[in-house]
């Protein structure tokens, strides 16, 4: 395996073998993503708009990756429980909150998310009561991206690219949850399932689809 996670230390990275790509750290105290978490707002985060709810809501991140909207989520005031395919990107995440937690400005913020292992195949029984899900299926987007090009090809070495939409859409439908919110690139015009999404929010390089379920 090219990518592989050094969890030798405190900063826990995953790191390119070949020496080609920088290493890939969550560190949710970036100055970027302080800048995000200050000025958070319905006008200023396109999925916080989209959940349309004032903040305590329950939202369930379906797809977390690296945790970047959960924490901005959080940030806003909504309870947010991750969930993440990959046992490598889950871990390089919990590492992430795990030192956030020792800061005392973020350590409320990491207090309001939860990050779970889930493989798919385990049924979510527990996960009831969600205002919302939030799917996000790593397509690789054409134009500049919150992630660099080289950062994207090794987390996608581990989640895959353009993952199937119906089985999330599915899940959130049979746990009841009413409103299903999906991130896509711009400029993707790829046909839904039927039906399709009740309305779209466009952003400066994503396009957020929201469904709402009849469950």
């Amino acid at each position: 395996m090219r990518f592989v996670l050094n969890n030798e230390g405190r900063e826990w990275a995953l790191i390119d073998l070949y020496g080609e790509k920088p290493a890939l750290i969550v560190d949710f105290s970036r100055p970027a993503l302080a800048s995000r978490r200050r000025k958070g707002s319905i006008r200023a985060e396109l999925l916080i708009k989209a959940i349309n709810q004032g903040p305590g809501a329950r939202v369930l991140d379906m797809t977390a990756g690296l945790g970047t909207d959960a924490f901005i989520l959080a940030a806003y005031g909504h309870r947010v429980v991750m969930l993440e395919q990959s046992k490598t990107i889950y871990l390089l995440t919990q590492n992430g909150l795990d030192r956030a937690a020792e800061d005392p400005g973020l350590n409320p913020v990491v207090g309001a998310v939860g990050l779970q292992h889930w493989e798919g195949t385990t049924p979510l029984v527990a996960a009831k009561g969600f205002d919302a899900a939030v799917v996000d299926p790593m397509f690789e987007a054409k134009k500049k991206n919150a992630l660099s090009k080289g950062e994207m090809q090794m987390l996608q070495s581990f989640i895959g690219k353009g993952s199937e939409l119906t089985p999330f859409l599915n899940a959130a439908n049979v746990l009841g949850i009413k409103r299903s919110i999906v991130k896509r690139p711009r400029s993707d015009r790829l046909a839904h399932r039927d039906p399709g999404p009740v309305y779209q929010l466009e952003g400066r390089r994503s396009r957020l689809d929201v469904f709402l379920n009849s469950a």
